[in-house]
C-alpha cells in the first residue's frame, strides 16, 4: 500500500467544544448538537461535506479522463433519525448527483462509476440508510 496523504483529527470535547486537525495548517471547527441552537457543526454536516466533496471530485476526475468538460454537482441530504421501536439513532443519507449538459441516462454512466470509486462511498458501503440518485443539473 502506498500512502498518498495522512491526516490526524482529534475531538476531545464531544458536541460542546471543538474538533481539530493536527498539523502545520491547523484547522479547528466548533461543534454543537444538531438539535441545539448553539453555533457549531455536527457529525451530520461533516459526513455530508465529506461525501459530497469526494463523490463530486470523483465524477470530475472520470469526466476529465474522458476529455469531457462539464460541470457536476452533488447535494447530500442527511437526516438524524430515531427508530421508534428500538430508540436507536442513525443517519439517513441521500446524495443527488448531476452533470450539466447530459441527460440523466448519460450522466448515470459517470455517476454510477464514481459512486463505486469514491472512497467515502466505499466507507459508507452497504449501509441500509444511504442511497444516491441521478438528477437533472441545476445551479
Amino acid at each position: 500500500m502506498k500512502r498518498i496523504y495522512h491526516t490526524e483529527v482529534v475531538n476531545d470535547q464531544g458536541l460542546k467544544g471543538a474538533a481539530y486537525v493536527k498539523g502545520n495548517h491547523e484547522l479547528s471547527v466548533v461543534t454543537s448538537s444538531p438539535t441545539s441552537i448553539e453555533a457549531g457543526t455536527n457529525p451530520e454536516q461533516l459526513i455530508g461535506l465529506s461525501w459530497a466533496t469526494c463523490f463530486n471530485s470523483t465524477i470530475e476526475i472520470l469526466l476529465q479522463n474522458k476529455g469531457i468538460k462539464k460541470k457536476s454537482r452533488v447535494d447530500v441530504h442527511i437526516d438524524y433519525c430515531e427508530d421508534e421501536n428500538t430508540k436507536e439513532h442513525f443517519f439517513e443519507m441521500k446524495a443527488y448527483a448531476a452533470i450539466d449538459g447530459l441527460t440523466n441516462d448519460e450522466a448515470a454512466i459517470y455517476i454510477d462509476a464514481a459512486e463505486k470509486r469514491c472512497p467515502v462511498s466505499k466507507i459508507i458501503g452497504d449501509y441500509p440508510y444511504a442511497s444516491y440518485e441521478v438528477v437533472p443539473y441545476s445551479e
